[in-house]
């Protein structure tokens, strides 16, 4: 049964219009039909399974009803979560709204509304339970994890000595009981919002879960520390971000960046396909970490 037919079978819409978006990680089709648009997630098998997701969407249901903005999602025939057979294999499915607006430039106003939803989904989340399992983002899975199933590669490119000593360093941030913990986005960029005038809407909760809250905006640090002030701005006027946890930022700059590079090496369990990077980029980036741990953490 083709997607089109699924689609209209469980979640009940008529004259379906879809087209796959070519996504890199899980596949995500534009729903297009006369009561309005929508994306449909079909989750990656290799990663998520039907409880993962139905933890994302319990996450997402709580964060709605405690004011957080993110987008919604739709019931089907069996719920929120549903099954589709695609090439004769099941996948968990979800239909999402298609979120007002459009993915913003980078600018400090866009950078303060993205630190004030992260502030927003954090202060939500902090009242949030569930009976089902959700792997923590820990020493484990953040750093020793992604440097072992690199570890070959970084070889290869005669970097790895100097790069696990760095992620040796890297812990001593980590282990701070001072840090922030709780659920985290763990992906909240420009590339997983909407801005609709003043409004921002987040999506793209497939990577959510327990960790330091310093690590959601690293990326942005990395970008801009012009961004990350203004980000920093946005995330104070709903709760607090202590002197701490910006410090321990620049530490996940590095850190929140492993397990991105492992999976375009396509050594992560979620990596899809032909890897996106070699050897060369593979060498160009770990000097970049080296040099962005000499310019920007603290030594101990």
């Amino acid at each position: 049964m083709e997607i089109k037919e699924q689609v209209e079978n469980l979640f009940g819409l008529q004259d379906a219009v879809c087209e796959n978006l070519d996504t890199p990680t899980n596949d995500i089709v534009a729903v297009t039909a006369p009561t309005g648009r929508f994306a449909l997630k079909l989750y990656n098998p290799q990663s998520r399974n039907v409880a993962d997701v139905q933890w994302e969407l319990e996450l997402l249901t709580h964060l709605i009803k405690n004011g957080a903005p993110v987008v919604r999602a739709f019931p089907g025939k069996n719920g929120y979560v549903e099954t589709f057979i695609i090439d004769g294999q099941d996948r968990a499915a979800v239909l999402y709204e298609w979120a007002k607006g459009e993915k913003p430039k980078p600018s400090d106003d866009t950078y303060k509304l993205l630190g004030k939803a992260a502030g927003q989904i954090h202060k939500a989340v902090d009242t949030f339970t569930s009976s089902l399992v959700r792997d923590k983002y820990d020493i484990e899975t953040l750093i020793d994890g992604p440097l072992r199933r690199m570890e070959d590669l970084l070889t290869v490119a005669d970097r790895w000595q100097r790069v696990f000593d760095m992620g040796e360093r890297l812990k001593q941030t980590v282990v701070n009981p001072a840090l922030d913990w709780g659920v985290c986005h763990m992906d909240l960029t420009l590339d997983n919002v909407y801005r609709d005038g003043d409004t921002i809407t987040v999506f793209d909760f497939d990577s959510s879960g327990e960790c330091w809250r310093a690590i959601e905006p690293h990326k942005v640090l990395r970008l801009s520390k012009e961004y990350f002030t203004a980000w920093l701005d946005g995330y104070r006027s709903v709760r607090p971000f202590n002197q701490i946890d910006e410090e321990a930022v620049a530490a996940f700059g590095v850190i929140g960046d492993l397990r991105v590079v492992a999976w375009d090496l396509g050594v992560a369990t979620s990596s899809r396909g032909i890897p996106k990077i070699g050897i060369p980029e593979l060498t160009v980036v770990a000097d970049g970490w080296l040099d962005w741990e000499s310019k920007n953490i603290k030594k101990y």
